[in-house]
C-alpha cells in the first residue's frame, strides 16, 4: 500500500510542474497580447495548453504507476519525450501568435498539424506495447501450465510412494515442493534455469523408481534448490 501512495505523490507531483508551466506560459501569453487581440486565439492556445499538459501527464504517470517488471519502460519513455516535445510545440507556437498575432484558420491549422504530428507515433508505440503486453500474458500462461505440469509430476510421485507402502508423513519434503512449484510466479525466469529445475524434477521423478528414501530426499533437496534460484531469478528481474 505504501508503494502504490508513493506512486500516486509521484503523479501528482509530475501533473503539478506541468500545471505550473502550463500556467506560467498562460499568463506570459496573456500579456504579450494586446487587450484588443485577446480573442479566439488566446482561448485555442489554453486548450491546446490544457489538453498537451494533460497528455504529457498521462505519460508520465503510465512510468511512475508501472507494474510490469518494467519491460515497456523504453516505450514508455518515449511517448514521454514525444509528449514533452510535444508540450513545448504548443508552448512556442502559443507565444509566437501573441508575438506574430497569427489568423484563426491558420493558428488552428498549426495547432491541427503539430497535434497529427506528434500523436500519429505515440498511437504506433501504444500499438506495440499493447502487442507486448499480450506476449507477456502468453509466456505467463505457458509459464503456469509448466509449473502445473511439474507440480502435478512431483504429486504422482507422493502417490505412488505411499501406494508402494510409504507413508505420506515420511513424504513431508516431496509435498511441500509439489505446493511450492505448483504457486511459485509463472513469469518464466530464462530458459536455463526453466529447463534446469524441469530437468531436477525429471530426476527426482527418475530416482523414485527405486524406492530409496535417501536418494529421493537428495533429488528433492536439488529440485528445492533449481526451483529457488528459479524463482528468485523472476523476482529480482522486477
Amino acid at each position: 500500500m505504501g508503494k502504490f501512495f508513493n506512486k500516486i505523490r509521484q503523479v501528482f507531483n509530475i501533473f503539478l510542474i506541468m500545471l505550473l508551466i502550463g500556467l506560467g506560459t498562460a499568463v506570459f501569453v496573456y500579456f504579450l497580447t494586446d487587450s484588443s487581440q485577446r480573442g479566439v486565439t488566446f482561448w485555442i492556445s489554453a486548450g491546446f495548453l490544457i489538453f498537451a499538459l494533460v497528455l504529457e501527464t498521462l505519460m508520465c504517470s503510465g512510468i511512475a504507476m508501472r507494474s510490469d517488471g518494467g519491460k515497456n519502460i523504453p516505450s514508455g519513455f518515449t511517448q514521454v519525450i514525444l509528449g514533452g516535445i510535444y508540450f513545448l510545440f504548443v508552448i512556442v507556437v502559443s507565444v509566437g501568435n501573441a508575438l506574430a498575432n497569427f489568423s484563426v484558420v491558420k493558428y488552428m491549422l498549426i495547432h491541427i498539424g503539430g497535434l497529427i504530428v506528434f500523436l500519429v507515433p505515440m498511437i504506433l508505440i501504444n500499438m506495440a506495447t499493447l502487442r507486448l503486453s499480450g506476449a507477456d500474458r502468453r509466456e505467463r500462461e505457458e509459464g503456469r501450465i509448466n509449473l502445473s505440469s511439474l507440480s502435478s509430476k512431483v504429486g504422482y510421485i507422493v502417490d505412488d510412494l505411499v501406494a508402494a507402502g510409504i507413508s505420506r508423513q515420511d513424504l513431508t519434503q516431496l509435498v511441500n515442493l509439489s505446493e511450492a512449484i505448483k504457486f511459485s510466479d509463472p513469469t518464466p525466469a530464462s530458459r536455463k534455469l526453466e529447463h534446469e529445475l524441469e530437468a531436477a524434477v525429471n530426476n527426482l521423478e527418475k530416482v523414485a523408481l527405486d524406492k530409496d528414501m535417501n536418494e529421493i530426499a537428495r533429488a528433492c533437496t536439488l529440485a528445492e534448490r533449481a526451483l529457488k534460484t528459479r524463482n528468485e531469478a523472476v523476482i529480482n528481474a522486477k
